[in-house]
């Protein structure tokens, strides 16, 4: 069996973790959710091969960095180094999971860097995905209706 990141972020998406305090619980709770969700494939904590190191590989080919309640500029910073390293070293793909109480701006910040990434080229596909759950994702969009009868 094979998996993409975007089975992976199918699977992030359906993922409720209850009960985590911090990065450590959510990596655990994702960990548990993806190999019982995905029994056929490895699903490795801790992964590292070379200078790339990330909290979870699936069937060694899509890696996943977690990152919890971005607050600081220095978080930002290590992420996009760490993202720098995944776009030039990581052949495969890699989904970025941030959760909890993250602020907007440097969500943002990160947000842009992704796109950065996306290869320009037509046959080339896009490597690095990004999912934000928690006060860090975007606001949806209002709908007229929404706002008649919300």
């Amino acid at each position: 069996m094979s998996v993409s990141a975007r089975d992976v972020m199918k699977l992030i998406d359906a993922w409720h973790p209850r009960g985590c305090k911090t990065e450590k619980d959510l990596e655990r709770s994702l960990h548990k959710h993806l190999e019982k969700n995905i029994p056929d494939l490895d699903v490795q904590m801790q992964y590292a091969s070379g200078r790339v190191k990330g909290d979870i590989c699936v069937g060694h080919k899509v890696l996943i960095e977690m990152k919890d309640s971005l607050k600081s500029t220095g978080q930002v910073q290590r992420l996009l180094g760490q993202l720098d390293i995944y776009a030039s070293q990581w052949k495969k793909e890699v989904v970025v999971v941030i959760c909890g109480d993250s602020q907007r701006d440097l969500v943002k910040v990160v947000t842009d860097k992704v796109k950065s990434l996306v290869p320009q080229g037509f046959f080339d596909e896009q490597k690095i995905f990004l999912v934000v759950r928690g006060s860090g994702a975007p606001r949806k969009e209002k709908s007229f209706l929404d706002e008649l009868f919300g």
